[in-house]
């Protein structure tokens, strides 16, 4: 009887401990929130004015399909009076399982965003999943 009192307990201990790694594995930094997607392995939106008022609009998408396809699409927005987003130009890639763009236009004085979408096809054209990125908003 002894034996297996002294076996559920080493078990029970091995499985606390086993369980708090895993915990202490999955945390996030408080505050960060995180899309899960299936193939989309990566979405970002890079964002930048010079002190001339051109932009730099860069956006990047790697999808895990093999045989699958991508799409980006980049948003160059400026906000308005009423606060809500314009977008001034659009620009769009294809590609495989990359998709890059990097893009470039003078603005007049305002604030700005890049507004990245990625869409990912199987290998017969059909759409699969879509992500969006934002990048960090900037007053010219």
């Amino acid at each position: 009887m002894k034996k297996i009192i002294s076996l559920i307990i080493v078990m029970s201990i091995l499985l606390t401990f086993g369980m708090q790694s895993r915990a202490v594995a999955d945390e996030r930094p408080a505050g960060e929130v995180s899309p899960m997607y299936i193939n989309l392995k990566s979405l970002s939106a890079s964002f930048d004015i010079d002190s001339l008022g051109i932009t730099t609009c860069g956006g990047n998408l790697v999808q895990i399909l093999s045989d699958g396809s991508c799409e980006l699409i980049m948003n160059l927005q400026k906000l308005n009076s009423d606060k809500s987003w314009d977008t001034i130009a659009t620009w769009t890639k294809e590609g495989t399982t990359k998709c890059s763009n990097v893009q470039y236009r003078a603005v007049s004085r305002g604030t700005y965003r890049l507004s990245v979408t990625g869409k990912i096809y199987n290998s017969s054209g059909t759409f699969i999943e879509s992500g969006t990125a934002y990048s960090l908003t900037i007053t010219y």
